[in-house]
């Protein structure tokens, strides 16, 4: 029987401050094995002391780290988590309770559900396939990640965690959400706005996002990617304020997908003009 010691964790760190240092602390406990990998320019040694940390000392994008640590490991069962999200004991034994209880050999990872401030999850027991999620929460196997390759580094940053979902899919291996395990998780800043209540990230973000949801679209034929690539596009018509800026970067993001421009952005003028 699988335990909580058979558990690894990788978290990816980007300028943490002592407040995410300490929400790491209070689930350390709940996997055998955690370690630390720091996105930032600085190194946060001091305020992890006694973790398992690995400073990468630049910003080498959310893929690079998450293969980082996963190389560092040497467990079959990885959680990843973004540094926004919060594990807890109960989504980790929801995980083993699967593992051994159910034959997992065609599984190639199992997610969770997401509770947010704009969006509330509760537990309903069971599981069921899914195509897409997002990684921090997830738990991968080893055995699939080595058949199926590492995350795509040339994405840096946004929609790593789909394409991997995407690839493990079309190479046999399918993606089990566990509806009992629920993720606190903290992304981009909420506003609200008509009554709707929406994330707000860096117009940088939004080139990524638009990067990335269209050149996987295309890779994998994916309807439920262009479906969010226009939603995104959506958002920024009807409910940001600053148009002009997310726009540009939007559809430089949409130009450099097409022309198969990939890695981390680099202000260049010779990007700068409208389709």
């Amino acid at each position: 029987m699988l335990t909580s010691k058979d558990i690894a964790c990788v978290v990816v760190l980007y300028n943490p401050d002592e407040t995410i240092a300490m929400n790491i602390r209070r689930y350390s406990n709940a996997v055998g094995r955690l370690v630390l990998v720091d996105n930032s320019s600085d190194n946060h040694s001091e305020m992890l002391e006694g973790m398992d940390y690995l400073p990468l000392m630049e910003n080498t994008g959310i893929a690079h780290a998450l293969n980082v640590g996963i190389e560092h490991l040497s467990e079959e069962y990885i959680i990843t988590m973004d540094q926004d999200s919060l594990l807890s004991s109960d989504v980790v034994e929801a995980y083993l309770k699967f593992l051994n209880h159910h034959d997992s050999s065609t599984v190639g990872a199992m997610t969770c559900q997401y509770e947010t401030d704009r969006h509330h999850a509760r537990k309903k027991g069971g599981f069921e396939n899914v195509k897409l999620s997002m990684q921090s929460g997830t738990i991968f196997k080893r055995s699939v990640l080595q058949k199926t390759g590492a995350f795509d580094e040339r994405l840096f940053l946004d929609v790593v965690d789909y394409e991997y979902f995407l690839r493990m899919e079309q190479m046999g291996f399918g993606l089990i959400r566990i509806n009992d395990a629920v993720l606190e998780h903290h992304p981009a800043e909420t506003h609200e706005k008509l009554g709707i209540k929406y994330g707000v990230a860096s117009p940088l973000r939004y080139y990524y996002q638009a990067r990335n949801l269209l050149w996987t679209a295309r890779k994998y034929h994916s309807a439920e990617l262009y479906r969010r690539l226009l939603i995104k596009w959506a958002k920024i018509l009807l409910l940001f304020d600053d148009k002009k800026e997310y726009l540009r970067m939007f559809r430089q993001g949409i130009r450099d997908a097409r022309e198969g421009r990939l890695g981390k952005y680099v202000q260049d003028p010779d990007r700068n003009s409208d389709l």
